[in-house]
């Protein structure tokens, strides 16, 4: 019997068992399990805090902006938003480095194509409607008055763009597709009436998690669901 546990004493002085050793294994993939959903919802929350700051930086150009040309805002196509606001952004530059300004793309968009990375990744309200009870409305292109909108704190100036090939693409000063940058029809938001993803939509329906980062007129930034981002929202005048 002495021998035997003399024995045993020995080759547990030598190192773990493989018992033991799969024991901990075992441990160590449980946890983690625990820790790597925890440490992703961190990350992509930290991403939407960016996204939103983003946002917010862009409103800060805008009114300036706005201050400087008798209360005008870009919309849709007539010059790109994004070289309107280049003198305006912290960045600084010209017209010329827009490829580099950090503040012009979300920190979530994914990059699905490394020969083509999206440079541009917000778009632009662009529609005006014939009456707040208007369900189509049609492309503003000319610039336009701030105080058109009669709730800016309710209206959205520029939103979190769908990825895909087929959506607005501004990848270089030799690669530009603008004219996909602005939202000007229903089909252009996340989700139909149907509550159905539009197949055309170029506001994400999910770009942080279930939602989208929103720029309102009055210069805050916020998140909504993409079922959230109505019609409405993108109105000068609101129904009653």
């Amino acid at each position: 019997m002495s021998m035997t546990l003399a024995r045993s004493a020995r080759s547990r002085d030598g190192g773990f068992t493989l018992i033991e050793l799969l024991v901990v294994i075992a441990i160590i993939a449980i946890l983690a399990s625990m820790l790597l959903p925890a440490l992703s919802k961190a990350k992509a929350s930290a991403l939407k805090t960016s996204c939103l700051n983003n946002l917010h930086n862009l409103g800060l150009a805008m009114l300036m902006y706005s201050d400087d040309y008798n209360g005008f805002i870009p919309r849709g196509n007539h010059t790109p938003w994004f070289l309107v606001y280049m003198p305006y952004v912290p960045e600084g530059g010209t017209t010329k480095d827009f490829r580099h300004i950090r503040i012009f793309k979300c920190p979530a968009y994914p990059n699905k194509d490394p020969k083509r990375k999206q440079v541009i990744t917000y778009v632009i309200n662009g529609w005006k409607f014939n009456s707040p009870k208007d369900m189509t409305g049609l492309e503003q292109i000319e610039p336009s008055k701030l105080n058109k909108f009669q709730r800016p704190s309710e209206s959205i100036h520029l939103a979190d763009n769908e990825d895909g090939s087929w959506r607005p693409i501004v990848t270089g000063l030799n690669d530009q597709i603008t004219n996909l940058n602005d939202v000007w029809s229903p089909s252009h938001l996340p989700y139909n009436s149907a509550k159905r993803l539009n197949s055309e939509r170029r506001v994400a329906a999910k770009r942080h998690a279930n939602g989208s980062g929103l720029l309102y007129l009055d210069g805050h930034s916020g998140f909504l669901k993409g079922e959230q981002i109505n019609i409405d929202l993108w109105r000068e005048v609101k129904p009653n």
